[in-house]
């Protein structure tokens, strides 16, 4: 089951930079825009501050699970 949500991730991760090559900064706007709006992340409890994230991580004596990418950078 681990494997299971482990790849499902990885696949949702890799999607959009396939998704977004060749793409204007107008039409990668439009996408980031659409995407952060979309529930799963923003009713996901994410935080999008790295400096946040760390000092609330550091708070709770938590390890970090990051993500950066510049697939939707304007």
């Amino acid at each position: 089951m681990r494997t299971l949500i482990l790849s499902t991730l990885a696949l949702l991760v890799a999607a959009p930079g396939l998704i977004a090559q060749g793409k204007s900064q107008e039409e990668l706007k439009k996408l980031y825009d659409h995407k952060v709006n979309e529930a799963w992340y923003t009713d996901g409890g994410w935080i999008a501050d790295f400096a946040a994230a760390k000092a609330r991580a550091k708070k709770e004596d938590k390890l970090l699970f990051t993500y950066f990418t510049r697939s939707y950078s304007p």
